[in-house]
Parts: structure tokens; C-alpha cells; sequence
């Protein structure tokens, strides 16, 4: 184990920059007492002592400072309590340079108490404009960090949408569906027609909503029964969906195409026949949680593919809310899903229905 920690590269730079300026500054101060005393600039010949102690102090103060600062930013935020933190570093920090200058001149008989006062004074007037620059860096800094999170999360969840609507759009799905109306056309002309506008609803949905983040739940109800109409032609009485949802939480908003999913992958996982029928049962908890169920049969996919499925609702629903979603695998396959109340609904009762 090391006796002590090498410091990065950043935070090398940074006492550098440190040495730097305070060095420039430490001179700057001295020229200034001298000149506004004598009248001309100090000879480095005759005055170097006096040079490298003005230096030496700068430094010193400039560390205090710095160190002081990043003790202060863990207490107290900029960006909750700017001004209250402006002001708590200025005292602070005025306190402690004044007192070193004080302290200086006490114990080096080379600095008079005069020349203390006037760099104490500079000091403050140094300590002030410094603290307005820290408050705007971390302020900006702070700001762009957000702006870059911001961006980051919002390409991620427009890629996770973009996977969600790719599924439904593939070759595959569409070449599933002119399969069927091929083999409708032959067996119910009435059927094919409706068949096929519902299958255009659901295309006209994906297409419409593919850069929306949100859509209502009422939105999202309304396609779903399309996609259902679609699956229960191939599989008829053996697949049931019911919806049982109260008309006050139709309003509120959710990732688009999270009720398809799981209602595909209800389909997709489990074998469906008029010996295993599957139910498939969507309802509210309490007006906070959506429900969806459904009964399960003999598997016929890995169950680790079906949580490709989920890991897409989750992080889409993580932009949107803190609440988590729940799963559970018991004797039948329940999600609940957090209701997302970006827009209240104006009606109240209960609306029960059973897609058919």
C-alpha cells in the first residue's frame, strides 16, 4: 500500500495554474505598495527579499483559499444556495487572508504593518472577484454538465424507442401479416377488409409516434386493441384480452408501444391453443400503477429473451419517473407499470371493456 496518493493529472494542473497566478499576483502587489509609496518601480537587485516574500504569501493565502472553497462546496451548493455560498466563501475567506497578512507581519520584521494592511486590503478586493469567478465557472460548469447528461439521456432513449418501433415495423412482422390477409381473401372477404385497416392503424401509430416520448394511455389502449384484433384472427378464441381501466387515469402518458410489448411477449412465450388458452388482462391499482397479466402456458421461447423485452420498458420508464417496475413470476406473469401523471384527466368513473 502506498504512503501517499499521487495526484492526477487534473489536479496537478490545477495547483500549477495556482502557483502561477498567485506568483503573478504576489509581485503585482508588491510593485503597486512600492510604487504608490515611492514613486517608481522596485529595483529586484534591492528589493528581491521582498519579492519572493510578497511571492511566498500569495501562495500561501492562494492554497488556503482553494482548499478552503472545495471544503466549503461539499456543505454548501452553488446551485441550491448560490448567494448564501458566495457570501459564506467572501467572510470566510477575507477572515483567513487578513489574518495571515496580520501574522505575517509579526513574525517577518521585513514586513511592516502598513504594507500588511495595504495587501490586505488588495487581498479582499482579490478574494471578492475571485469568488464571483468560482461562483460563475461552477455555475457554467455545472450547466454544461447538465446539458451534456441531458443529451446523452435523451439519444439513449430515443435509441431504446427507435428498437421498441423497429420490431414492429420488420420485414418479418409485415410479412406475417400479408400472410394472413392472403389466406383471408379466400375464406372472408369482410375479415380481410378489416384486417387489413387494422393492420394499417397499427402502422399509421408507429410511424406517427416514432419521435414522440410520450403518448396517453388512452393512445396507447386504442392501438393495442388493433394489434389484439391482428392476433386473434391467427389464434381466434384461444387469445383473450380484457381491459379494465378507470377513465381518470386515461389521460396520463407512457412510453409508446409498452402495452404492445408485453402483450406480444405474452404471445411469443407461450403456446397458445384450445388447450392452452391464454388470458391476457390489463387493469389500474389504486390509480397508481397499471396491472398487466397474464396466464401462462407451456414456454416456448428461453425466458432470458423475454427480458430483452422488459430491460427496454424499464429504461424507458427511468426518464420519466423514479418509481420502479415491478415483476412477478408466479403462477400466472404480472407487470406493474407506474402511471406517469404528466396530464390530468378531467373525467371520473370507470370505464371495463373486453377487446374483441
Amino acid at each position: 500500500m502506498p504512503l501517499f496518493n499521487i495526484p492526477s493529472k487534473e489536479t496537478m494542473r490545477k495547483y500549477i495554474l495556482l502557483v502561477v497566478v498567485c506568483s503573478i499576483l504576489g509581485i503585482a502587489f508588491f510593485v503597486y505598495i512600492h510604487y504608490s509609496e515611492a514613486g517608481q518601480f522596485p529595483s529586484l537587485k534591492t528589493k528581491l527579499e521582498k519579492y519572493l516574500l510578497s511571492i511566498a504569501l500569495t501562495n500561501i493565502i492562494g492554497l488556503v483559499i482553494l482548499n478552503v472553497d472545495l471544503l466549503l462546496d461539499k456543505f454548501i451548493h452553488w446551485r441550491n444556495h448560490f448567494l448564501l455560498r458566495f457570501l459564506t466563501g467572501f467572510i470566510v475567506n477575507t477572515a483567513l487572508s487578513v489574518s495571515l497578512m496580520v501574522g505575517s507581519a509579526k513574525l517577518f520584521p521585513k514586513v511592516d504593518t502598513e504594507e500588511a494592511l495595504k495587501l490586505s486590503i488588495l487581498f479582499i478586493i482579490s478574494v471578492f472577484i475571485y469568488e464571483i469567478f468560482y461562483g460563475w465557472f461552477y455555475s457554467y460548469r455545472y450547466y454544461a454538465h447538465t446539458q451534456v447528461e441531458q443529451l446523452r439521456s435523451e439519444r439513449w432513449q430515443l435509441e431504446l424507442q427507435f428498437e421498441s418501433l423497429k420490431n414492429q415495423i420488420s420485414p418479418h412482422y409485415l410479412f406475417n401479416c400479408l400472410n394472413t390477409i392472403s389466406s383471408l381473401l379466400y375464406k372472408d372477404s369482410h375479415v380481410a377488409e378489416e384486417f387489413i385497416r387494422r393492420m394499417a392503424d397499427t402502422f399509421r401509430y408507429v410511424l406517427s409516434h416514432q419521435k414522440r416520448k410520450l403518448v396517453t394511455l388512452r393512445e396507447e389502449v386504442e392501438f393495442v386493441k388493433a394489434y389484439y384484433y391482428l392476433l386473434q384472427v391467427r389464434y381466434e378464441d384461444h387469445l383473450r384480452m380484457e381491459i379494465n381501466l378507470p377513465k381518470n387515469i386515461l389521460d396520463t402518458s407512457m412510453p409508446p408501444l409498452t402495452l404492445q410489448l408485453l402483450v406480444e411477449n405474452a404471445v411469443k412465450h407461450n403456446q397458445i391453443s384450445k388447450e392452452n388458452p391464454l388470458l391476457v388482462y390489463i387493469s389500474a391499482q389504486d390509480n397508481t400503477h397499471l396491472v398487466i397479466t397474464s396466464t401462462k402456458t407451456i414456454a416456448v421461447h428461453p425466458s432470458a429473451s423475454f427480458k430483452i423485452g422488459l430491460d427496454n420498458i424499464k429504461n424507458r420508464y427511468q426518464f420519466f419517473t423514479d418509481e420502479k417496475i415491478t415483476v412477478k413470476d408466479e403462477g400466472k406473469f404480472t407487470v406493474h407499470l407506474p402511471i406517469i401523471k404528466s396530464q390530468p384527466a378531467a373525467d371520473r368513473g370507470s370505464s371495463t371493456t373486453e377487446a374483441r
